[in-house]
């Protein structure tokens, strides 16, 4: 159950990312795509390590997470500065 819960939480970090870099404009768009590149990064060295040793990252999910909440964090942060900038 727990990590249907986790997978659901990197789903939605997922589909936030995705959907701020559709429907935001100019560098905007640019800057909330720097944390949707770092988790591409992060899942190809993932995909990489395991498959040269399965037994490498075990606690993948946790960390997939970890970058996707950081990266909503940061777009959090770019939401804010946009509305600010904006009134």
């Amino acid at each position: 159950m727990l990590v249907l819960i986790l997978f659901a939480l990197i789903a939605g970090v997922i589909w936030l990312h995705w959907w701020v870099i559709t429907h935001w404009e100019g560098i905007w768009r640019w800057l909330a795509a720097a944390p949707a590149a770092l988790i591409a990064a992060d899942a190809l060295w993932i995909v990489a390590d395991v498959s040269i040793d399965s037994t490498a990252r075990n606690l993948w999910p946790l960390e997939l997470l970890l970058i996707g909440a950081c990266g909503a964090g940061f777009i959090g942060m770019l939401w804010l500065l946009r509305m600010l900038i904006r009134a």
